[in-house]
Parts: structure tokens; sequence; C-alpha cells
């Protein structure tokens, strides 16, 4: 009979991961971050005055991981650290000098929320730049998605562009992490897709005809670019000028590297039009500008949210000059929210910087801050819900009536003021107004002119 064989030696369960580490940076009375700033910008430009200028600069470069920490209030744990929560940002587009206004905003909001005790435990800020449609590819922005998915986040911030947001849309409702997209696209729909957008495509649209009809502009020239939302803007507008009885003398859809804008414009004129309305991404801005010179001719014109390309760059300031367009931010100093934050930004990073990517990025991260704080648990599914129990959140966008709220079935976040219009002209932004659209019959009804004689009460 042969001896047993020795058994062998038991093998013993590692970690898979890393066990969480406290760095011992947490302060007792307010929110501390593991950066000073988001980016590594560390001169920003000389605003030179134009507030509406961005604070970082062209090129910078976006700190990967970012954490920070709730005040402890004097509360000693039982020494073990908590991992922090994780937010994605996803930039998917060039955002020239504004990468570090929607960074430190996102910094600011969370810091802010720390404080007022909206959550109790530190948070990581992780960003991936995966710049794809409408200049790059496709798949970059998917993976840049999947890479913030892979790494634990629980909410992504972004994507900003509509073609890049209709891109994802199957992929993040498959994959069930929420992003709040910037995106007012109609297409970014369903149960993991939110919005704190930046702008309503169709609505743009419709604000566009109505601006012609109020100043008396009857005969317009139409553009719109193709591209995920080009038939919405397209459509919308096309319903609103007939509803207000506008004449399109012509109407040119503009392929992503358009040609032909001093013709087409020169045909315009000679039709007879009275205002231009363009609708579309912003790139063609610059043609449109060397156009109107060599053609002499400054018509009234309006264009949708890509107006707001002012604040990327003192080129696109230029560029823009005389276009009326769809703008976020309310009237100069109306807003509370607004300018209190902005003061915060000031004291909290040494520079001011007033644009409406600041406001949004700090509506933004308050949405998904307040998303994780309203959860049960952190994972995607609870914050998910979180979000959805969002009511009347404080904005820092738009006018004093302007405020957040999502619902089951209703993730588009921004409601009531939230678009204003403003005009760029002789270098500077000026307010003119919020839309608020009125019936036409309060107006021109048959009623206020010829009102019609009292009854004569029946004899009795």
């Amino acid at each position: 009979m042969s001896e047993r064989e020795p058994a062998a030696a038991p093998r013993y369960a590692e970690r898979m991961f890393p066990a969480p580490v406290d760095p011992g940076i947490a302060a007792p009375d307010r929110a501390v971050s593991s950066v000073d700033r988001g980016t590594d910008t560390v001169t920003y430009n000389d605003p030179q005055g134009r507030w509406y200028e961005g604070g970082g600069r062209i090129g910078e470069k976006a700190v990967e991981s970012i954490v920070i920490y709730p005040p402890t209030r004097g509360v000693v744990t039982q020494g073990d650290p908590f991992e922090p929560v994780k937010i994605g940002i996803l930039v998917d587009m060039d955002i020239g000098q504004l990468l570090s206004d929607w960074v430190d905003s996102t910094i600011l909001a969370i810091e802010d929320a720390l404080n007022e005790g909206i959550y109790d435990r530190p948070v990581e800020i992780i960003t991936v730049d995966a710049r794809g449609l409408p200049r790059e590819n496709y798949l970059k922005v998917r993976k840049g998605y999947l890479k913030l998915v892979e790494a634990g986040c629980v909410v992504v911030l972004g994507p900003m562009i509509s073609d890049n947001s209709v891109n994802l849309r199957e992929l993040v409702n498959s994959t069930g992490v929420a992003c709040i997209g910037w995106t007012g696209a109609a297409k970014f729909y369903g149960e993991y897709c939110f919005t704190v957008a930046n702008g309503d495509i169709p609505t743009e649209s419709v604000m566009g005809a109505n601006w012609c009809a109020q100043n008396g502009y009857h005969k317009v020239g139409f553009f719109w670019e193709k591209g995920s939302s080009g038939d919405d803007y397209a459509e919308y507008f096309r319903r609103a000028a007939e509803q207000v009885g506008l004449e399109v003398v012509k109407e040119v859809s503009l392929s992503p590297n358009p040609k032909n804008f001093q013709q087409h414009l020169a045909t315009m004129r000679d039709q007879g039009a009275e205002a231009i309305v363009y609708m579309g991404y912003g790139y063609s801005t610059f043609r449109f500008a060397d156009a109107f010179k060599a053609l002499d001719w400054d018509p009234p014109r309006f264009m949708g949210t890509a107006f707001m390309f002012y604040s990327n760059s003192n080129e696109w300031a230029r560029g823009l000059e005389g276009w009326h367009g769809v703008d976020q931010l309310g009237e100069d100093g109306a807003n509370p929210n607004y300018e209190a934050m902005i003061r915060r930004f000031e004291a909290r990073f040494g520079r001011v910087s007033r644009n409406v990517v600041v406001a949004l990025g700090y509506d933004t991260a308050r949405a998904a801050i307040h998303g994780i704080g309203n959860a049960l648990i952190p994972t995607p599914a609870e914050v998910k819900a979180g979000l959805e129990k969002i009511k009347w959140m404080p904005c820092t966008n738009g006018g004093p009536g302007a405020y957040i709220t999502f619902a089951p079935y209703d993730h588009r976040g921004y409601k009531g003021d939230f678009l204003t219009i403003r005009e760029l002209r002789d270098g500077e932004l000026h307010f003119r107004g919020y839309y608020r659209p009125q019936w036409p019959s309060n107006t021109s009804s048959p009623l206020l002119t010829n009102p019609p004689s009292p009854t004569k009460p029946a004899d009795s």
C-alpha cells in the first residue's frame, strides 16, 4: 500500500483591488480638494475687459483625477477610510480656453454641496478627453464613455455635442451609467440620458422665427447644417415661419465643410431678404463673417446656441460680430444664484470668468452630486433614481425664474427662463431679453378692436 501524497498548500485569496487610503488632507470646517485648480493652466489670459471670454488658455489639459473631501466637522471615524464615489467628465469637443472654466466650476459645485452636507463621502472627478463628431471619429467618444464606466463612475458629465449625444444614446441606455449631457437635441433620450441642456434645438428654431416676426422682418434667408439635429432645426423653423407669416426666400443646407457663402447671401439679398437665420454647429461663423464683409452687407441676423461660442476664443467673438443669438446667461445682475456663485468662484480660484460655461459646469455638477446624495447607495441605477428626485434646484444659468427639475420620463432639467437673447455688437454683448412668447391673439384679436355689444337682457 503506497503512502498518501502530501496535501498541496492552500492558496489564499488576495485583495483584487488596493484598499482605500486616507491622504490626511480633510479639514474640519470646509471641503478640501486634492488640487488647487482643474487644469494645467497656471497663468490665465488677460480678459481685456471682456467679461465673456474664457479664463483658461488654448490647448490646456484637465487634471485626470481630482479628489474632494467633505468637512469632517470634528467627527472621528473608526479608522477605515472611504473610497471616493466617482463622477466622470467626458470632453467630446475642442472648447478652446473654456476647459478650465468647466473643470473648476465642477470642483466648486461639489465643494459647495459637500460644505452644505448634501453628501458625506469623498468624491473623485475623473476626466477623459475623447473628442468625436462632427470633426473626429464616432468611436472615440464611445471609448471615452466606456473608460469612465470601467473606472467605476456612477454618473458622467457630458457629452456636449448633439452628434455625440445621439451617437452615445443606445450605449448609455444599455450600459446603465447616466450621462448628464449639455445637448439640446431632442433625440438624446432614454432611461439613463439626462440633460442640463446648452440650448434646446427645436425651440431655438422657433425662437428664430418669432424673433424675425416680432421685429417686422417678413422675408428671410435660412441656413441650417446637416447633422444629427439638422432636420429638427429645419423642420421646426419651417413650421414656425409658416405660423408667424414669414416668407423663406431661400433655404440652404450646409455640409460639414460648406462653400459658396457669398453667392448664397448675395442671392438672398437680391431676393429681398430682410433678415438671415442660421441654425447649426457654429463652424460656419467665420465664413459668414467673410462673406458679409465682402458684400458690404450687415443685415439683421439670428442664430441658435452656437452663438455662445463667443466665449470660446477671441477669434470666435470677432466672427460673431453683428449676430443676435440664443444665450443662457440671464440679464446682468438679475440671477442671485449666478452672481453669488461667481463671487465664490473668484474667491476659490483667484480669477473672474463670467460666461455660460462656468454656469453650465456648476449646474451640471450640482445635479450630479445631488443625484448621488439622493441615492440609497452609490450605484449607477440608484444615482439615476436620485437624479429623478431633484426638484426646483436653483440655477446659476438663466434668469431668476430658472430651475432644474427631473422626474421619471422627464430628464430635461432646465425649466423656466433658461434661454435668453443677446446681441454681439461693436465687440460687446448686449442683453436683448428672455424668450417669453405670447399668443398672437393677445395683440391681434378682433375682440380688442371690435368688442361685441352688451347683450340686452331678456324681458322677464
